[in-house]
């Protein structure tokens, strides 16, 4: 089975951009999207899976405890764990974060 990369963004830029934005407000909600991540990777592990692909290959993993989406596709060597964004994000913008990601920091 291919192992599960996480790109350094998702874990330095966009999980804490999520903290950031819910910790003020609720340390809790912010602690719980922390942990729902922890197991949506853990779970994805597991099973990569267990996700549909979509039409643009990605595949998407709610998260139940905020309006969040993580994205994730197989590559040849691993499955990728791109970007976590919120799920209201125009879908083209979600698109285009994706590739510069994949482009720019999937060799890293």
């Amino acid at each position: 089975m291919k192992p599960l990369r996480v790109l350094t963004a998702v874990v330095e830029v966009d999980l804490p951009a999520i903290v950031a934005y819910h910790a003020p407000k609720s340390l809790d909600k912010a602690q719980r999207i922390v942990t729902e991540y922890d197991d949506i990777v853990a779970k994805l592990q597991d099973n990569p899976r267990q996700f549909a692909e979509r039409k643009h290959r990605w595949r998407v993993a709610l998260f139940r405890q905020g309006t969040y989406s993580l994205y994730y596709s197989e590559m040849p060597d691993c499955w990728l764990v791109a970007g976590i964004f919120h799920s209201a994000r125009d879908p083209d913008w979600v698109l285009s974060h994706l590739l510069i990601r994949e482009v720019r920091d999937g060799n890293e």
